[in-house]
């Protein structure tokens, strides 16, 4: 999915989803699970002390077993290979969880029930990015499923989706508006505090993995909606 380099936010047009980009929105979500499974474990490899003293204790005993460097230098590759194949087990069995959803969708091709979901376009109607609002009651709602394309990343579409989800709550008198996000995604974070969100809960993910990986803690924000 090619997308031209000097596409501005100005040049993007946020509309709700038709059946003709749903087959690409799905497309693009996907692809953004993805692409966040290898930084997740580069992340969770240099940043957790519990993986780095794991690491380094198979690593010595590697060098005593073998008496050789060759396993000990090896070691911190096998447990990020580990951990990834790990991830991927995680990733696969929670598209399985979110995939009912993908066959609803229908749902959300109008937006009277206090739902929808948006895509970003550029002027030649290519995909660039996906925004879904979930109602959880009468004065909350939960956005999810915020991806930008990777080659347009970086020029205010997110920040432009984030807008109009919000400028639709107030619409739809909605008093407060909440997501989920990890300590990965610094960016999207401090983007999400410019516009007035505030991390209301903090934990550690936890998908039962066994043996166990070091988890990612999770942010849970929201915005109060004059």
């Amino acid at each position: 999915m090619a997308v031209p380099s000097k596409v501005k936010a100005s040049q993007v047009t946020i509309k709700l989803l038709s059946q003709a980009l749903q087959a690409p929105a799905i497309e693009l979500i996907h692809r953004g699970w993805k692409e966040y499974n290898l930084p997740r474990v580069w992340f969770l490899f240099i940043t957790k002390p519990v993986t780095l003293l794991i690491t380094g204790i198979i690593a010595g005993v590697a060098y005593f077993s073998c008496d050789s460097l060759i396993p000990t230098l090896l070691t911190p590759f096998g447990v990020m290979v580990y951990m990834g194949i790990r991830i991927y087990v995680f990733y696969m069995r929670f598209v399985q969880l979110e995939a009912p959803e993908f066959e609803n969708l229908g749902q959300y091709f109008d937006n009277t029930s206090g739902s929808a979901f948006w895509v970003a376009v550029d002027e030649s109607g290519r995909l660039l990015g996906t925004a879904v609002l979930d109602k959880v009651s009468n004065s909350t709602a939960k956005m999810k499923w915020v991806f930008v394309c990777s080659s347009a990343r970086g020029k205010a579409i997110g920040q432009t989706l984030l807008q109009h989800v919000v400028k639709y709550c107030k619409k739809q008198n909605y008093s407060e508006l909440i997501l989920t996000t990890t300590e990965i995604h610094t960016a999207a974070i401090q983007m999400y505090k410019k516009h007035g969100f505030t991390i209301y809960n903090t934990y550690l993910e936890n998908d039962n993995r066994s043996p166990p990986v070091p988890s990612l803690r999770m942010y849970q924000l929201r915005k109060l909606l004059p």
